[in-house]
């Protein structure tokens, strides 16, 4: 294409190859795609997966109505090499279709996998917080019964003032039994049920 008087214009068109030499001085060239006025005629498999394709260009010598014979036998005799490259595509698609599905399976036995021994950690660490603050409730409750023991034996005035007191302090204190800490526990499998097991 040539740039002359602010239009393109294609190089081998007439106006260009009239005008004088001192009229393209100030003109420039490029390469553009334009129509070209004739047919062409692309046939391919629309199959995803396979690469087949032909095509025919009309041109002044050969124009589509002498083209027709030939595209008509081409395509007759890829019809049945165009039909296993199809069944081979549909059976590497199922075959990337199951790899995915095998592959898809393994990463949700991992997964299950992963979430069920995570289950289980987290259910022993939880028991053993439990046992450790039972231990601490029963050291506390060793030292209220070693505090009543002792206000047995103290006199009448000093055994009324330490009751309310150890009363009280008593009542500040979680229980000490075994059942009510492992009320709250949460068991494995209530944290994660597995699929596969």
């Amino acid at each position: 294409m040539r740039y002359l008087n602010g239009e393109y214009h294609r190089e081998d068109s007439r106006l260009i190859r009239s005008a004088k030499p001192w009229q393209l001085t100030h003109s420039w060239t490029t390469e553009q795609d334009l129509p070209s006025g004739r047919f062409r005629v692309v046939v391919y498999s629309p199959k995803g997966g396979v690469d087949w394709s032909a095509s025919w260009q009309e041109t002044e010598q050969e124009t589509l109505g002498k083209l027709i014979p030939r595209i008509v036998e081409t395509v007759k005799g890829v019809k049945d090499n165009l039909q296993r490259l199809m069944t081979a595509a549909d059976e590497a698609e199922a075959k990337r279709k199951k790899e995915r599905e095998d592959e898809w399976e393994r990463y949700l036995r991992q997964e299950d996998a992963r979430k069920t021994a995570q289950a289980l950690a987290d259910s022993r660490e939880q028991l053993a917080e439990i046992i450790e603050r039972w231990g601490r409730a029963m050291t506390i409750e060793r030292f209220f019964m070693d505090a009543e023991e002792r206000l047995k034996s103290a006199n009448e005035e000093r055994r009324q003032r330490l009751e309310e007191r150890l009363d009280l302090a008593r009542a500040m204190m979680e229980s000490i039994d075994p059942l009510d800490f492992i009320e709250g526990w949460v068991a494995p499998e209530e944290r994660h049920r597995s699929k596969y097991t």
